[in-house]
């Protein structure tokens, strides 16, 4: 499935549906539809892998994409640098497992927004967006990110590949 596709099945909650899975998922259907449907912007964009890593049972993958189009090759490459530089406690550190379309950057525990210095690579990127995934230790396959800026807060939700068939 591609990004336009799922796009047009995001309008209904059933195509939350389709590409969330796990305890509570009703509940995850129910409030992801709400805030997509009430977001000011929204869309499903290309993903972008720029570093992974692993440690034991899990892998980290810091991902990009743009809401403003592909990312092109030399922001692609500019930003794979500046990810490679990021030691692997910090990536663990700012992880998230996204199971549902929630708040980017949010984290489990209390924090210094201005400590999240992997999604700060982004800023000088209009409509660049640079986040932390908890993935499984073969890599992020996370092809698509739905999107939504709601009342100025962005919230995301990397869509697993198997959950795109």
């Amino acid at each position: 499935m591609d990004a336009h596709t799922l796009a047009g099945q995001l309008a209904e909650p059933s195509g939350f549906a389709s590409i969330l899975k796990g305890m509570f998922k009703g509940g995850k259907v129910k409030k992801a539809h709400e805030i997509y449907a009430g977001a000011q912007d929204k869309g499903v964009y290309d993903n972008v892998e720029l570093r992974f890593a692993k440690h034991e049972e899990y892998g980290y993958a810091i991902m990009a994409f743009s809401t403003k189009g592909p990312l092109d090759l030399n922001t692609r490459e500019t930003l794979a640098a500046q990810a490679d530089r990021f030691p692997l406690g910090t990536i663990r550190y700012e992880s998230l497992p996204y199971t549902t379309l929630q708040p980017w950057g949010w984290h489990p525990r209390s924090y210094d927004p201005s400590d999240h210095s992997i999604q700060a690579i982004g800023d000088p990127f209009p409509g660049v967006i640079v986040y932390v995934v908890l993935t499984g230790t073969k890599g992020s396959q996370r092809p698509l990110v739905v999107h939504a800026n709601k009342d100025g807060k962005d919230y995301i939700y990397p869509v697993p590949a198997d959950r795109l068939s």
